[in-house]
């Protein structure tokens, strides 16, 4: 288990690998379901830079 707050695994869980794995990388310390459910949003709605080869221009 990645997260102790039961309502922010299971949103995890539905991010695909490849946007987990970016956001991941971040080093960011996630600490609300708000804040992983706004930078999933944002990865699942096209701007994953890392995928279309951009991904120093997002960090």
């Amino acid at each position: 288990m990645k997260y102790e707050d039961p309502k922010m695994e299971e949103y995890w869980n539905t991010l695909p690998k490849e946007i987990q794995s970016i956001i991941n990388r971040t080093g960011i310390d996630i600490c609300s379901l708000g804040m992983l459910t706004k930078l999933g949003d944002y990865y699942k709605n096209d701007n994953r830079g890392e995928i279309n080869g951009e991904e120093d221009a997002y960090f």
